[in-house]
């Protein structure tokens, strides 16, 4: 069974990104896959905002990219 992300997790995603962690070691941290991950930073890219700006939204906003 795929394991649901919230708003915390989709923060968290952004957070280790800014690390400068690979996209196989976030999914790693979290405990999810390594394509949900590549899929999670399209779909960041595809709004047109920075990383920064995605992690100062709104929980609620964020979630609905």
């Amino acid at each position: 069974m795929a394991k649901t992300l919230d708003s915390m997790d989709l923060k968290q995603i952004i957070r280790l990104h800014l690390d400068g962690l690979s996209n196989h070691e976030i999914g790693k941290t979290l405990g999810i896959g390594r394509n949900a991950v590549n899929e999670y930073m399209q779909r960041f890219r595809v709004c047109k905002k920075t990383m920064k700006e995605l992690l100062q939204l709104e929980e609620p906003v964020l979630k609905e990219l």
